[in-house]
């Protein structure tokens, strides 16, 4: 009875640790699809601030009115990119270090230990991209609003 309830822990305990390793490749993918779509942004703020200056004989008196929504925007993606979540999602504990450290005792004390540091992992993680999407959430409505408001201002000068 001990036996098999023993197994049914390692078989749970190894498929938390799938589990958890999956999440963690999702957030890696996630990371990198949300820096994919704010240095896209970035690059549409910059061929929108080159329009702008292109045309802005057409524009007439108002011309400027884009310019704030724009540098607003892309000083928020660029804090983004380079700024206060700089150093990257938490991948957990590295392998070889985990194996120096754990190696020379039982299996399953190593693996309940790798199962809480990845959560940590995870969590933190949860948090961090939380703050990008919202940064790039609030860049991209600061932007069309912005831009939405300087229309109008052109449109009705």
């Amino acid at each position: 009875m001990a036996a098999a309830n023993r197994q049914n822990r390692e078989a749970t305990l190894c498929t938390a640790l799938d589990l958890a390793q999956t999440q963690l490749s999702a957030q890696v993918a996630d990371d990198a699809s949300l820096d994919g779509r704010t240095t896209g942004l970035v690059g549409l703020n910059g061929a929108l601030l080159a329009a702008d200056l292109a045309a802005k004989d057409l524009l007439g008196s108002f011309w400027w009115s884009p310019l704030p929504a724009v540098v607003a925007s892309t000083a928020l993606l660029l804090r983004t990119l380079f700024g206060v979540d700089r150093k990257g999602l938490d991948l957990s504990v590295r392998a070889a270090v985990f194996y120096v450290s754990e190696g020379t005792g039982r299996a399953m004390p190593a693996r309940e230990l790798l199962l809480a540091e990845l959560d940590q992992a995870f969590d933190f993680n949860v948090a961090r991209l939380d703050r990008k999407r919202s940064r790039l959430q609030v860049a991209l409505v600061a932007l069309l609003l912005g831009l939405a408001a300087a229309g109008l201002l052109i449109a009705l000068a």
